[in-house]
Formats: structure tokens, sequence, C-alpha cells
């Protein structure tokens, strides 16, 4: 059997894995319930923490031993040095990333200790993303797999038409994937550029979908009704609730994932992002087959919620003690 520096070490000679995104400041507080109208309530945790998907990606990634970028606008704001310091302790690179004088996005999350669920406040304030042109920056010959957050569509297709024009000029193909959670029909067209796709269940409401099945289903419609030359079909996943992971191969085959129900469940607060980094490194760093990636994000993400943040994740990988 493997231990976990063995485990780990899976991902030397593997490229880079970029993550393409915002990166906010997720300010946590955790309370015994969520208060009354005007009710001032004690907080018995707080903290702040580096968050956003894409963000979170790469400390999943990263603690899994991967190879792995952040690429993203960050601010150039004094207060935001701990975001900094905190990917350089972790080995997470950033240094292409441009900079703007804007304050950081912050998202205020409040996690109910009694029922564990959670809470976010998402900023709505415009925060400037990467352009074209410092995406072109990029050396792409050190990338293996480049994922995409589902959002400002007009320019992350830009971006992947550049990678695609990458891969149709040298062997060492760079893997396209994507994760969205509103606008389909604005964000359907980057589909056409990726071999995997990640659909969150807000989608589907937003589509009037009831079922986890139903949406693979008319994603896979959707998917049959393209027209155009070379078009590639991506394997996809829709990630319903913590219990219910389905996803559609190549060929139309509607799968569930293994269900894994948590030991005792303390925070959900990242466990979709949990989800999509265990498979990039199930499938990109490990090799594994679709169907045991996709059973080891499922239990990823849930491992993920016996714990706040993600520092306990690779202990799933180690081998127990004797």
């Amino acid at each position: 059997m493997e231990d976990s520096r063995a485990v780990l070490s899976m991902a030397m000679g593997k490229k880079t894995i970029l993550c393409v995104g915002y990166l906010n400041i997720d300010c946590i507080s955790i309370v015994k319930r969520f208060p009354k109208p005007n009710e001032v309530q004690t907080s018995t945790m707080g903290n702040w923490q580096r968050g956003g998907n894409a963000g979170n990606n790469c400390t999943v990634l990263r603690n899994f031993g991967a190879d792995v970028e952040f690429f993203g606008v960050l601010s150039a704001s004094p207060m935001i040095s701990f975001i900094q310091n905190d990917m350089h302790m972790r080995g997470i690179k950033w240094d292409n990333c441009p900079k703007c004088n804007e304050p950081p996005p912050l998202s205020s999350v409040i996690v109910n200790r009694k029922t564990h669920v959670s809470q976010v406040l998402n900023c709505k304030k415009s925060f400037p993303y990467p352009t074209l042109e410092d995406f072109q920056k990029l050396d792409l010959s050190t990338y293996g797999w480049i994922h995409f957050r589902g959002c400002r569509a007009d320019i992350t297709i830009e971006m992947m038409k550049v990678v695609d024009a990458y891969n149709q000029t040298h062997s060492d193909k760079i893997v396209i994937s994507m994760d969205f959670d509103t606008e389909l029909t604005k964000n359907w067209p980057l589909v056409d550029y990726c071999q995997y796709v990640f659909f969150y269940r807000s989608l589907a409401k937003e589509m009037g979908w009831k079922s986890a099945r139903a949406s693979c289903e008319n994603i896979d419609d959707m998917l049959n009704m393209r027209f155009g030359i070379n078009l590639q079909r991506p394997f996809f996943m829709f990630l319903w609730n913590m219990q219910n992971f389905s996803f559609m191969d190549y060929d139309s085959n509607y799968y569930r994932t293994t269900s894994y129900k948590p030991k005792r469940f303390v925070d959900s607060l990242g466990a979709t992002e949990a989800f999509v980094s265990g498979f990039i490194y199930a499938v990109y760093v490990r090799e594994r087959t679709h169907r045991i990636a996709a059973d080891f994000a499922s239990l990823i993400a849930n491992y993920k919620c016996t714990k706040h943040g993600f520092d306990h994740l690779p202990n799933i990988l180690q081998v127990p003690v004797p």
C-alpha cells in the first residue's frame, strides 16, 4: 500500500493546473442559530479566509500535492497582503496575476452551528477581470489542465480559443474544464471548447429542471442539437446535493456517484469546489477512470464537510496506522 508521501508524489512530473476566476475574502461567523431581525447575537467563532471558487480549487488541489496556479486580478490594497502570503506559504503560484487598486471583493458567511446551514452574502460590486491580453502573456506550454470559472463569458471564450489554437498545433494537449451555476444561455457557447463541464443545482432551478437526471437529459439534448464543425462532446456532471452528484458520459449514459454521508457534519462551505478539484486530481494526476474519479470526488466533498476549511483533506489519502 502507498504511504501519504507516495500518494502526494504522484503529482510529480505533471504540468501545472491553472485555475482562472475570481478570488475574494470570506468573512465567516459561526453562530448557535441565525439571528432574528434586529437581534444582536455573539458568534462562537469568526475568521477571515481566502475564498472564491478558483481560489478554493487551488487550495484543494495544492493540498493533494498538485502543482497549481491561480490566475485572476489581485487587489493591490494592503489589506489583501495576507492572501498573497497564504498562497505563497501553500505553494500556490500567482506571479502572473494582474493587479488593480480596487478594494478586494468580500463575502459574508454565517454558519449555523446547530443545523450546519450556511448563508452566503456575495458582494455584487464589479471587480476587474483578467483581459485577453493578460491571458496571452501566459506560457501555455507549462500547463496540462486549465479550469475556468463560468464568469465573464465574453472574455473567457476568447481565452478558451487561445488554448484551443494551442492544442491544434501542439502534441501536448491542454485539458479545458469549466464550472458555472447561472446564465446557461450566456455561458453555453463556452461548452464547445471544454472536455469537462460541471453544472450546479442553482442552474437547474433557473431553468426549471426538477431533478439531477432531468437536468442531465436536458443538457444532453442541447449538446445533441448543436451545429458546427469538429464540435467535441464534453463529459459533464451535475452537482445536485451532497448525496447526489450525477453525470453523463460521452455516450449519453447517465450515472450517479456513490453516496457518502459524513460521520459528522460541521461545514459545507467549499464542498462543491472540493468535488470539482477532487475530480480533476483523480483524472489528471492519478489517471483514474471517470467513474472512479467521480466517486472519489463525491467522497472528498463529503469528507470536506467534517471540518472547517480544506487542510484536513489530505488525511483521506493517508494509510491508517495499525
